[in-house]
């Protein structure tokens, strides 16, 4: 349910612009374009610019949707034309509405001779207005541009009308998995999109923030070494941190805890590039809810020995919830055994690397690998492609079928 919108004293949101009919959008933005172009300081500049794709940010609340509209300032070099903001009020008792508001933003690039102006619209939508948005939005949107989807909060699991709408008329679908309050729905709700919408590539900003993580795992094995353990790994362990308080609440910094999405999606990427398989001779995914823990036996394609994989939660209130804060992998090869492991340092924008092996403990490595992520970063990061992503797609498929224990 959204949150300060219809009947509420925040509902003009000041910061949305002009409060606009529907179906004066496009000639009200027309309008302070002239305004602007009457402006002999920038007229020159607003003829030359670079418009290449619309963004749709996607809330339930006006809080977020405030966050939304002041990173788009971060966000010039993507070159928007026009960036939509949908609150939705999902409340069955909300009345049938849509409210929308437009402006026109202009930042200084270089100096006020070289500005970037995209346009704004805010829709603040409840009732049967929520439910039509697949036939409201294409006419907010500029024609014969991309469009894209920034999803925030909750697909709302198998329910996930509204979401599937509004992703339908989009070429790419952005979520972040670290502001899910049912990961595990979500989750499911998402590879199913996948499957059945093999048009729209989907990316996450949480996978953005693994990027790094991944990076260090690889590198292990760039050493020749090191390589054949990748063949015998007996045991791979993540932790994720969750604040001290059990009841699940969203942060300051936007994180849901508790939230295992990052430390799930490193699990399904590993099973990925491992080749791992569901044993059938064991239990499928053991998740203990009350610890917060899950357990799956796993197997390697040249090996007859079982892969234990685990997942558990670390509390940590000075990192974001959810943040990866180790891998562990437990390896044998020619019986040689090895322990591969990246930890966070005392020093929490540092971790350690170190590779411990039975005859030789080799000297631990520092890497500078900071605990926050810049959103505007993140997203301009997504806004930059439209292909699929194709190792976060497998990911979140292996990762689907760990959590139902349907074999992939």
């Amino acid at each position: 349910m959204a949150k300060n919108t219809a009947g509420s004293p925040l509902a003009p949101l000041l910061w949305a612009g002009k409060k606009v009919h529907i179906g004066e959008v496009d000639s009200t933005l027309s309008t302070l374009w002239k305004m602007s172009a009457d402006n002999m300081r920038i007229g020159a500049n607003l003829n030359v610019r670079t418009s290449v794709l619309n963004l749709i940010i996607c809330t339930s609340d006006t809080e977020s949707a405030r966050y939304a509209s002041q990173l788009l300032r971060d966000l010039s070099s993507t070159h928007l034309a026009r960036a939509t903001i949908v609150i939705l009020d999902n409340n069955e008792s909300a009345l049938d509405m849509m409210d929308s508001w437009v402006t026109l933003r202009c930042f200084s690039m270089i100096s006020d001779l070289m500005r970037h102006c995209f346009e704004q619209a805010t829709l603040l939508t409840s009732g049967s207005a929520t439910r039509a948005l697949r036939h409201t939005l294409p006419t907010v949107l500029k024609a014969h541009l991309p469009t894209y989807l920034w999803w925030i909060g909750d697909t709302n699991g198998t329910d996930d009308t509204i979401f599937r709408d509004i992703a339908e008329v989009c070429q790419r679908v952005i979520v972040d998995s670290a502001t899910f309050f049912s990961p595990e729905q979500d989750i499911h709700s998402l590879a199913a999109y996948c499957k059945t919408t093999p048009g729209v590539a989907l990316s996450d900003l949480a996978w953005g923030r693994l990027t790094s993580w991944r990076q260090l795992v690889a590198q292990f094995f760039d050493v020749p070494e090191y390589l054949p353990f990748l063949s015998g790994v007996e045991n791979i362990e993540i932790e994720h941190t969750v604040a001290p308080l059990a009841k699940p609440r969203m942060s300051e910094d936007g994180g849901v805890s508790p939230n295992p999405t990052s430390a799930l999606l490193l699990a399904g990427w590993l099973k990925a590039r491992l080749n791992l398989s569901q044993n059938k001779e064991q239990a499928p995914n053991q998740h203990d809810i009350p610890g917060g823990t899950y357990h799956w036996q796993l197997k390697l394609p040249t090996s007859d020995h079982s892969t234990t994989m685990q997942i558990r939660p670390h509390v940590q209130s000075a990192l974001r919830p959810g943040s990866i804060y180790m891998v562990r992998l437990t390896c044998q090869a020619e019986n040689r055994r090895a322990i591969f492991t990246i930890q966070r340092d005392t020093d929490l924008d540092y971790v350690l690397t170190s590779v411990e092996l039975a005859d030789d403990t080799r000297p631990a490595r520092t890497v500078n690998l900071p605990t926050r992520h810049n959103e505007s970063d993140l997203l301009r990061n997504e806004l930059e492609i439209m292909v699929h992503d194709e190792p976060f797609e497998q990911a979140l498929q292996e990762l689907d079928g760990l959590l139902t224990g349907q074999a992939m």
